[in-house]
């Protein structure tokens, strides 16, 4: 295993969420399109999420005597500095657009500040909107409370293979709780199970350098539980909506189910063609957190209409801006950042 195709693919997922924005406002591009290609953003930052896992176990298991203080500042500078960087964008905007004032809400802004934000148009129970309608933000709060999970279930929990069903029940336990009480905690450690799905799959990789159908078997089987148990809401309700609780739930289920299984089938397959198909997106993986977050305030709330009325000539100076930003905040501000605060 490489982690050039997990760059390849976290890549692949960046550029997907930015082509679902520029495609979903887009009138001339037929209904069917759209739904059949491009109605999977939410299923994008799912495969996040199992990379996440990994990536934290692959780091954390390179350095076994790492403090907890040592992984806090490494998250924290990870995490929050483009972060940060995307509130300044989102407020600049809005400024720039005088907009601010009408849009900008205290409790929102430090909401976000603190992790707190979700979707909350979509789901029941949460907290804080994302700021500013920069909807991509509602994963960095589930994110950050992973890492902030991670350090003690992984020093604490027995090691493989029965310690992801410590992890399953407590999930599981949350999404139960979250069908009768809506809330935000719950959805939090409900959707943990998939961020740490990633992290037993980097603990298989590391202690037996391959995986079988065995070894990969309670990771498969904790994600379909988990989403044969969302599936009993969406059973007995009247209206489902694609993008809606319940509905959307069973989606990030599913999708993280189906991911591992067509990943280890493929890497039965010794991982025939990926490179040809997806290596491409490895350039793209290194600002791919930057494209992630910065893109829909520039793509969606960017107004350039009325200096480039050219819509073609608009989303080439827009995708310029957003590839320019992610270069100059991941990979130039970003190691100034790591050497300042350590």
């Amino acid at each position: 295993m490489h982690l050039q195709k997990l760059d390849a693919i976290r890549g692949l997922a960046a550029c997907y969420v930015v082509v679902y924005h520029i495609i979903t406002p887009i009138q001339a591009v037929p209904p069917l399109i759209k739904d059949v290609f491009f109605s999977f953003g939410q299923e994008a930052v799912i495969l996040f999420f199992l990379l996440s896992g990994f990536v934290i176990a692959y780091s954390v298991y390179k350095k076994q005597n790492i403090t907890f203080k040592d992984y806090f500042i490494k998250r924290f500078r990870r995490i929050y500095f483009p972060f940060i960087i995307s509130i300044i964008l989102s407020i600049l905007i809005f400024a720039v657009q005088n907009n601010l004032s009408k849009e900008f809400k205290l409790n929102e802004f430090l909401g976000n500040l603190f992790m707190l934000q979700d979707f909350g148009s979509v789901k029941p129970g949460t907290w804080f909107h994302p700021f500013l309608k920069n909807y991509p933000l509602w994963s960095l709060s589930y994110e950050w409370w992973f890492y902030m999970l991670f350090f003690p279930c992984y020093k604490l929990l027995p090691k493989q293979p029965v310690r992801i069903y410590f992890i399953l029940g407590l999930s599981a336990l949350a999404l139960i709780n979250y069908m009768i009480i809506p809330n935000q905690v719950a959805l939090w450690l409900s959707y943990f199970i998939i961020w740490w799905s990633g992290v037993e799959a980097a603990s298989i990789w590391m202690s037996q350098k391959k995986y079988t159908w065995k070894n990969m078997t309670p990771i498969i089987f904790s994600l379909f539980f988990m989403t044969a148990l969302i599936t009993i809401p969406v059973l007995n309700t009247e209206k489902l909506q694609f993008g809606y609780y319940p509905f959307v739930c069973l989606r990030h289920f599913a999708t993280a189910t189906i991911a591992v299984s067509i990943g280890l089938l493929w890497y039965k397959n010794k991982l025939k063609y990926f490179d040809n198909l997806f290596g491409v997106f490895t350039l793209i993986a290194p600002i791919s957190y930057g494209i992630y977050i910065f893109h829909y305030p520039i793509l969606e709330q960017l107004n350039l209409q009325p200096i480039i009325p050219n819509i073609f000539i608009n989303y080439i100076i827009k995708l310029l801006l957003i590839l320019g930003l992610s270069y100059w905040v991941e990979i130039k501000l970003q190691p100034l950042v790591n050497k300042w605060i350590k």
